[in-house]
């Protein structure tokens, strides 16, 4: 060992960078281990890609599906907030290596069980309540995760743009979770969006989607200052989120054929 970590070097620098060299020789795994680790490593990746994009399927056929059948009474909002439970279970393993974010998933997972079971029993507006909490904390945990994977330094793949996409309906989850908080404490301040309703997520699903597109057509206008100033918010976000995604992956295509 002592002659394994002799050290010939002129400078400090020269002697940490040859030190770091013996270190990693020692304690590294060499060969097929190293081998192994990859191979390990590489199937961890093509898992958690599969999981991007079988969450950005379930959460679009959420979307897009299940609330339009839930603002028509064809499902109840016990069964869409089940529905929702279980979209959330591929986001866990997504978020998997931040342990925070693993709490903060189950939590939401727990706050919508709860809801559900309150939902069934006795409809009220505390069921809603924990179900828009759980919408809030599962969107805001998930598109810090996602957000991170979409815009940091490598390659333009496939899998990044899904995750651009997801990032999208995501910023619409939040934002509808917002409306519903807002709605539920202040009854009026959105029209036609009554908290006691069957169809009051698949309505507020609806109109955050309308305001992030900047669709507006004005079937849902918010009333209260606070739901405006949101509707103004996701409005903004709404314009400028895909022209910035468009950037920065133009940008890292660059960068990677630079690279090359």
């Amino acid at each position: 060992m002592a002659s394994r970590l002799s050290l010939r070097c002129a400078t400090s620098t020269d002697c940490w960078e040859e030190l770091s060299g013996n270190v990693k020789s020692i304690f590294l795994p060499s060969g097929s281990g190293r081998m192994t680790a990859r191979k390990s490593h590489l199937r961890q990746e093509r898992l958690g890609d599969q999981l991007l994009t079988a969450l950005t399927i379930l959460l679009s056929v959420l979307l897009f599906v299940a609330a339009p059948l839930q603002a028509n009474g064809v499902l109840s909002a016990p069964l869409f907030g089940l529905l929702f439970g279980l979209v959330l279970i591929p986001a866990v393993f997504i978020v998997s290596g931040n342990q925070l974010a693993v709490v903060l998933m189950l939590v939401a997972m727990a706050l919508v069980a709860v809801a559900v079971v309150m939902g069934w029993r006795q409809p009220s507006i505390m069921d809603k309540l924990l179900d828009a909490v759980a919408w809030l904390i599962a969107g805001l945990t998930l598109s810090a995760v996602v957000a991170r994977a979409v815009f940091a330094p490598g390659k333009v793949t496939f899998h990044r743009i899904i995750g651009g996409a997801l990032l999208y309906l995501i910023i619409g989850q939040i934002f509808a979770a917002l409306f519903g908080l807002v709605t539920l404490l202040e009854p009026n301040a959105v029209t036609n969006v009554e908290p006691l309703n069957n169809n009051f997520t698949g309505n507020l699903i609806y109109f955050s989607f309308v305001t992030l597109t900047t669709t507006g057509y004005g079937d849902i206008v918010p009333l209260h200052p606070y739901a405006r100033g949101l509707a103004n918010i996701e409005a903004v976000i709404g314009q400028l989120y895909p022209a910035t995604l468009l950037a920065r992956l133009v940008t890292l295509e660059l960068e990677s054929q630079h690279d090359a």
